[in-house]
């Protein structure tokens, strides 16, 4: 039996609930379709990793009755938010803050940090078992340009916790080497381990 379109995007969303999807049926068939599927979850992930998510997503009907699937996959592009403006930005970067407890504005990311400082912090945060949202900066210059604006400091790495911009590199080494930045996070009420420099 085949499957509608709008059941596939239905069963694609219900797994990946912030999911971009579009469904082309190829052949007018219901039987042979081809799926854009864009999604945050994504993001880090190898394209085989994305593509095994959507199936997961489909509960087995890849093979069954949903026949052929041409999958592509994709994290959102900080470009796609079609910026027109600094408020746009701003908002942006407001809900990232906002919407996540802990969140590094940094070059490259955390698999693949593309500078030094930004190197170091990735690491103090993965020392602490801390659980973090990554945005790469060198993805958008608006988005790099934004954030410098938004927390008033001109340099990248910038850390935010619970909303509160905690600061950069040299800060963040700093607490973290006095025990400062464990005590923040219990406070703020961020799971981590108590681990210290010398641990």
């Amino acid at each position: 039996m085949a499957m509608a379109a709008d059941d596939i995007e239905q069963l694609i969303k219900a797994g990946l609930p912030d999911a971009q999807v579009s469904i082309d049926d190829l052949a007018g068939d219901g039987d042979h379709y081809a799926a854009t599927v864009v999604s945050e979850a994504f993001r880090g992930k190898s394209r085989v990793q994305q593509h095994q998510m959507v199936y997961d997503a489909l509960k087995g009907q890849m093979g069954g009755a949903l026949h052929a699937l041409a999958l592509k996959t994709s994290a959102p592009s900080y470009g796609d938010l079609d910026m027109a403006n600094q408020q746009e930005i701003q908002d942006w970067i407001g809900k990232q803050v906002a919407g996540n407890d802990v969140v590094l504005f940094m070059k490259g990311n955390k698999q693949m940090p593309q500078c030094g400082f930004s190197k170091q912090v990735a690491q103090i945060l993965n020392h602490l078992g801390v659980e973090f949202k990554d945005i790469n900066v060198l993805e958008d210059m608006s988005v790099r340009d934004g954030v410098k604006a938004f927390s008033n400091w001109p340099t990248i790495p910038q850390l935010y916790v619970k909303g509160e911009f905690i600061g950069g590199c040299d800060i963040l080494r700093e607490m973290f080497q006095a025990g400062e930045l464990q005590e923040l996070l219990t406070q703020k009420g961020i799971a981590h381990n108590a681990q210290t420099l010398t641990a």
